[in-house]
């Protein structure tokens, strides 16, 4: 194949690319029928708006060294765990920015965690098709890594959402694609 006939192939391929990011971008606004504001109006509230210096970093927690793709609060709202594609989930202290928690996952690929309602226990699931849930409370091995508790297969597709029943430590719903 000439150099012409790949430059006009690339050209034919991105005019392709481009009318259907149009395509898309119109189905899109087809599809948006409101916005929060206006479902707020629509149910005679007063939409709440943040501007730019309404919202402050009170803390930044560091420690991953891979993209964070999950995070979530204990109900007291003063723990945090988050899931990264390090490998890792960690627990955090929100009040200190302090780990108190850094747990080895058996598969690096995760997309989701999750706090049990009583925060005693976190559950995550990625790439691998299983949720895995960790007891906090658990002893750690010799290399301070805990041990999974509970391991729930049977999903047919990577596992992309996890969330405990409110009220309910021993009930986790699961989502995958």
């Amino acid at each position: 194949m000439s150099v012409t006939e790949l430059k006009e192939r690339h050209i034919a391929a991105t005019e392709t690319v481009n009318n259907l990011r149009e395509r898309l971008k119109q189905r899109r606004l087809s599809l948006l029928d409101t916005d929060i504001a206006g479902y707020a109006k629509s149910q005679g509230r007063t939409p709440v708006t943040f501007g730019p210096t309404d919202i402050l970093c009170c803390r930044t927690l560091q420690g991953h060294t891979g993209k964070i793709y999950s995070l979530d609060w204990t109900s007291e709202k003063n723990r945090i765990v988050s899931a990264s594609q390090d490998g890792r989930l960690i627990v955090w202290n929100a009040l200190t920015s302090q780990k108190t928690h850094a747990i080895k996952l058996p598969c690096a690929w995760v997309m989701t965690c999750a706090f049990s309602p009583t925060g005693q226990s976190v559950a995550c699931g990625g790439l691998d098709s299983v949720c895995s849930i960790f007891n906090l409370n658990s002893p750690t091995d010799r290399d301070g890594n805990l041990n999974v508790s509970r391991m729930l297969s049977g999903h047919k597709g990577y596992v992309s959402s996890c969330q405990y029943v409110p009220g309910e430590d021993t009930h986790l719903i699961t989502g995958f694609w």
